[in-house]
């Protein structure tokens, strides 16, 4: 069943340098401490105006419009990773996932899969009683158009730095398992510092990191996975008005309250933290694996 994690690397030509796990482990926490660095430099007009108030300051920063200001900033992190992984080391852009064979039906196959895998996780949470129906805003479709786009930088950005940059890089001299596995525990970790975060919280995004590494493996890019994490933060934010991995994201289509038990409910950091998302990461681990063994039967 999991002939997937034995695959070999396609793109192993399109990489030039190899570089060992804890290299590629410094060279991302580089480009997001400069990037950060850029970030809040960017940020500086939103709270230049208002200098002679901390309070000011204070409610500019926790504001929707920072909220999407830093959405919409992810791209210069994506800039960066680029620069480096192409311009630096010499990559290719298909070995950063970034190729342009059926990209658009990729993604579009993976916006259906982040909002397939996410309401299922809602339905699971809500049967169990972890999640009340709290009503519907429609007053508010303008910001979510805002929010969608937003979020579609913010899932690239993470895709292209864990999967594109880091998984396929390291499938140059190592398997596709360790590759895989490697580059979800830095996904997970990358989460520590996000409100609420616990034990069953960090399994769930080490199993959703695995889950678009099989996504990224199956197609060859990054394209479907890019889609499915995109839309699932969204539909996770401003559809059902859940918190993203312990955040609160601005306006939502419908409006579902968490509550009960935090191990179906997920608690304070959301969705994310509970048992239902942890069943539907298994099941879409587990669906790729048999998509893949079809697809090599098929072949063969």
């Amino acid at each position: 069943m999991f002939e997937l994690f034995k695959k070999e690397s396609k793109y192993k030509d399109g990489i030039t340098k190899i570089k060992t796990p804890a290299t590629y482990c410094l060279i991302v926490a580089a480009v997001m401490l400069i990037g950060s660095v850029v970030q809040s430099i960017l940020v500086l007009p939103l709270v230049i105006g208002d200098l002679d108030s901390v309070e000011a300051i204070d409610t500019v920063l926790a504001s929707q419009t920072m909220t999407l200001y830093n959405l919409y900033l992810t791209i210069v992190i994506s800039l960066m990773i680029l620069y480096v992984g192409i311009k630096m080391h010499g990559r290719s852009f298909e070995s950063m996932g970034l190729s342009a064979h059926h990209a658009l039906k990729h993604y579009l196959i993976g916006l259906g899969v982040g909002f397939l895998t996410l309401s299922g996780a809602m339905l699971i949470t809500y049967v169990f009683g972890g999640a009340r129906f709290a009503g519907i805003d429609l007053s508010n479709i303008g910001l979510l158009l805002l929010y969608f786009v937003g979020f579609l930088f913010q899932g690239f950005e993470e895709e292209l730095l864990c999967r594109g940059f880091m998984m396929f890089g390291l499938s140059k001299n190592h398997s596709v398992f360790f590759s895989m596995m490697f580059n979800s525990l830095l996904f997970a970790a990358l989460h520590i510092g996000n409100p609420g975060v616990s034990p069953l919280a960090l399994a769930n995004l080490f199993l959703a990191g695995l889950s678009f590494s099989c996504m990224a493996v199956y197609f060859d890019n990054i394209w479907a996975a890019s889609g499915a994490h995109s839309m699932w933060n969204f539909a996770q934010g401003n559809f059902y008005g859940i918190l993203v991995s312990g955040m609160s994201m601005g306006p939502s289509v419908f409006k579902f309250e968490l509550v009960g038990n935090a191990l179906i409910s997920g608690g304070s950091f959301g969705l994310e933290g509970g048992i239902g998302v942890f069943l539907v990461e298994i099941i879409t681990i587990l669906i790729f694996c048999l998509l893949y063994k079809y697809k090599k039967e098929k072949v063969m």
